[in-house]
């Protein structure tokens, strides 16, 4: 039997391109959404602070927000991105859900701290809107495609810029 190694490229390509899709729809489920807020975060935030950071943690940091109803302190896994010396994070409502809590906070008090694996960095945030959140928008759909499904059918996003303070 002779190997086909373009019929071999077209099938790993189509597997590729099903497991793109799969995780652009599965994150952006209800299911999904759901098992990310009430088990993953719960769980990723617990495993980053016990490894500092060094597993499973790539364009990850443990964002800490003061609560604006009742100024106790909520820790949330966001993605990030790094622009000179700064952090970007990003928040989609998904349709039908709440804002994110972390959001409300920031736009209450822009006060918040960061670990960035085992460092803890205090920052003051800073919405970003129209052309100054469209810049980052094409990184944040490559770390996490489901933004792009949520977004499409709620409108909401928010980026906010953290920048580091002394």
């Amino acid at each position: 039997m002779r190997f086909d190694s373009v019929a071999c490229a077209e099938r790993a390509d189509a597997k590729l391109r099903a497991m793109c899709g799969t995780k652009r729809s599965l994150g952006a489920s209800r299911p999904a959404v759901w098992a990310i807020k009430n088990l993953l975060a719960p769980l990723h935030r617990r495993f980053y602070r016990m490894t500092g950071g060094r597993v499973l943690s790539r364009n990850i940091v443990l964002l800490t927000t003061q609560g604006r109803k009742t100024g106790q302190p909520h820790t949330n896994p966001v993605f990030f991105l790094r622009d000179a010396g700064r952090l970007v994070v990003c928040n989609v409502k998904p349709d039908a859900e709440r804002t994110n809590p972390w959001v409300l906070n920031l736009r209450a008090d822009p006060r918040a701290t960061v670990q960035v694996g085992s460092h803890v960095i205090t920052c003051a945030a800073r919405e970003l809107h129209g052309s100054e959140a469209d810049r980052y928008w094409p990184q944040f759909l490559e770390l996490w495609p489901a933004y792009g499904e949520h977004y499409k059918r709620s409108g909401q996003r928010a980026i906010f810029i953290l920048e580091p303070r002394a």
